[in-house]
């Protein structure tokens, strides 16, 4: 795994927990929500 793709996944896990915090959701319940479709890069 490059750098940058740590970085990618970092950013992804804090973007995922920020949501969690606002919305006062588990994190689990924040992921689900999203398809596949929606964490495949584009």
């Amino acid at each position: 795994m490059t750098e940058k793709q740590k970085n990618d996944v970092l950013y992804v896990c804090s973007l995922i927990e920020t949501i969690a915090r606002k919305t006062k959701n588990h994190r689990q319940d924040v992921i689900r929500h999203f398809t596949k479709a929606d964490i495949e890069r584009q």
